[in-house]
């Protein structure tokens, strides 16, 4: 099983009410790349856009590409 698809399982099976952005897709030469943005500090993931945790407040996002 590929790291993106135990990935999109953990995600399919989170409830529907939280505020978790969807991980974003893009087509490769050897398939799909998920994209997650994540804060380095507490670990939540955040859309692309977010440039401070909402949850701990800070400002150090990581992007990480898994093919």
């Amino acid at each position: 099983m590929s790291l993106s698809t135990l990935l999109g399982d953990l995600f399919s099976d989170a409830e529907s009410g939280t505020d978790a952005p969807e991980p974003a897709t893009e087509s490769g030469e050897d398939g799909s790349v998920t994209v997650l943005h994540e804060c380095r500090n507490c670990g939540t993931n955040v859309s692309a856009e977010t440039s401070r945790c909402p949850a701990c407040e800070s400002q150090e996002i990581v992007t990480y590409s898994i093919e």
